[in-house]
C-alpha cells in the first residue's frame, strides 16, 4: 500500500467508475484494477461492489475513503510546509464571492503577484455557505466571506466594509413601493448567498414573502437579467457600479440594519502557513497577523 494507491482509491470512490477515474489520472485501466485489488488485498475486505454502472463503494470502502482523504490532506499540508522556502513560491488555493473576485480582488491580486511572482494562484468562487465549508476541509487556503461567522476552527479577518442596494430597472420599479415589490421576480444567487439571506430578511420584514425567485450562479447573468427588466436583485454598492453607465437601472439605498456588511478573509486555524500565505496576508494590509503566523509557524 503506498500514497498512490490511497489518490487513485479516493479518485475511484468519487467517480464511481475505473475507467473515467483511468482517463482522469491517464492512466491504464489495468494498473486502476491492479491498484484497488492490492489495497483490498492489503486490508483483507472488499471495498467495491462492482456493477454494470461501475463500482459503489462498500462500509469498509466508506470507512478507508474517510482516512484516506486524512492522510492524503495531511500529506499534502507535509509537502507544502517542508518545501517552503524564504521566498513565496508554490500554490496558493483562494476562494470568494462572485461580487467580491469582481469588484475588489483584482488590485490585490495584482499586487500579490507582483510581489510574488512565483507563486501559482488558483481561484474557487462559490456562496460564503459553500466557501466556509471548504475551508473548514482545508480544500482551499483561504477565502473572502461576508457576516459573521464566529467558527471555532476559523482565523478571520475583516478586509472592508460593503454596503448593500437594490437594482432594477427604471421602468419595473420606480421606488421601494411594497404593493410593487410584491409582484416582482427576485433574482437572487443560489441558497448559502449570505447576502440572498439579507435580501429575503429585508422583504420578510416589510411582510412580503417573494413567491418569484430567479437562481443565478454567476454576477454577469444576474446583472444581464437585471438589465433585462426580468427582475429586481440586491448587490454590494461596488458591483452595481458597474452599472453605472446604463441609465435605464437605478439604485434603492436599504435601510442602516440591512445596508452594512462586513467582508473578511477566513482560513482554517491548522492549515500550512506558508511563505506564500503570510505575504497574501500581508498584501491585504494585516502585518501583525502575517507576522504571528510566522513566528508561530516558523515561517
Amino acid at each position: 500500500m503506498n500514497l498512490e494507491d490511497l489518490r487513485v482509491f479516493k479518485e475511484v470512490a468519487k467517480e464511481g467508475n475505473i475507467t473515467k477515474t483511468a482517463e482522469n489520472l491517464n492512466f491504464g485501466q489495468s494498473n486502476v484494477t491492479a491498484k484497488m485489488k492490492r489495497l483490498e488485498q492489503f486490508y483483507g475486505n472488499k471495498l467495491f461492489y462492482r456493477h454494470r454502472h461501475g463500482v459503489t463503494l462498500t462500509s469498509p470502502g466508506k470507512i478507508l475513503l474517510s482516512y484516506a482523504e486524512q492522510v492524503l490532506l495531511l500529506m499534502d499540508e507535509a509537502e507544502k510546509t517542508l518545501k517552503s522556502t524564504d521566498f513565496p513560491s508554490g500554490t496558493l488555493s483562494i476562494g470568494s464571492m462572485e461580487t467580491t473576485i469582481a469588484t475588489r480582488l483584482p488590485t490585490i491580486l495584482s499586487t500579490y503577484h507582483e510581489q510574488c511572482p512565483q507563486v501559482e494562484l488558483s481561484f474557487r468562487t462559490g456562496t460564503t455557505e459553500d466557501l466556509i465549508k471548504a475551508a473548514l476541509n482545508r480544500e482551499i487556503d483561504g477565502a473572502f466571506v461576508a457576516g459573521e461567522i464566529n467558527h471555532p476552527e476559523l482565523m478571520e479577518l475583516e478586509v472592508f466594509e460593503e454596503e448593500l442596494v437594490i437594482i432594477a430597472k427604471k421602468s419595473i420599479l420606480s421606488d421601494l413601493n411594497f404593493d410593487q415589490l410584491k409582484n416582482l421576480t427576485m433574482i437572487v444567487f443560489e441558497s448559502g448567498c449570505f447576502y440572498r439571506d439579507i435580501f429575503e430578511k429585508w422583504l420578510k420584514s416589510k411582510g412580503i414573502t417573494p413567491s418569484k425567485l430567479m437562481e443565478l450562479n454567476t454576477l454577469d447573468g444576474l446583472i444581464g437579467c437585471v438589465k433585462a427588466g426580468l427582475g429586481i436583485s440586491l448587490l454590494t454598492k461596488s458591483a452595481a457600479e458597474h452599472l453605472h453607465q446604463d441609465e435605464n437601472i437605478k439604485q434603492f439605498a436599504l435601510p442602516n440594519e440591512y445596508a452594512k456588511v462586513s467582508t473578511k478573509f477566513i482560513y482554517h486555524k491548522d492549515i500550512a502557513k506558508t511563505c506564500a500565505f503570510s505575504e497574501f496576508i500581508r498584501v491585504l494590509g494585516f502585518l501583525d497577523a502575517s507576522a504571528e503566523i510566522e513566528k508561530i509557524h516558523g515561517v
